[in-house]
């Protein structure tokens, strides 16, 4: 039982990374910086994150986050003050329906991982119950 709620948990730790992360990536799509003066130039504005999850066999799933690239797209908007002489303005690279959907997703993975401990504390007592 030790393995199914390290598991569980594991997968708890993944579902509230991806949730925090599409929160973040979120509240941020609407930000604005410059462009980058040249290809090599440092990106300066807010860069998303994606959250990298690997499965460890016995031991659940580790995650991280990774920069998302690219890190931001070329968009009008000749009225702000990030714009350069073209009118445009780097803004992150986020698509805020495919964050709600990972944010959704990440919901109902919590949901069942928490749902997988509560059965296997259920089992556990179940189990001490008949032979105590």
């Amino acid at each position: 039982m030790t393995s199914l709620f390290s598991i569980a948990v594991s997968g708890l730790n993944n579902a509230t990374l991806r949730l925090s992360n599409a929160a973040s990536n979120i509240v941020n799509a609407s930000s604005t910086s410059k462009l980058p003066s040249s290809p090599n130039a440092p990106y300066t504005g807010f860069t998303p994150q994606d959250v990298i999850s690997l499965s460890t066999g016995a031991a659940g799933v580790t995650s991280a986050l990774q920069p998302r690239t690219p890190a931001y797209q070329a968009v009008p908007d000749a009225t702000s003050s990030n714009a350069n002489s073209s009118g445009l303005v780097a803004t992150p690279n986020v698509d805020l329906n495919s964050e709600l959907i990972a944010s959704k997703e990440a919901q109902v993975s919590y949901a069942a991982n928490a749902k997988l401990i509560k059965v296997g504390e259920e089992m556990e007592k179940t189990l001490l119950d008949a032979i105590g």
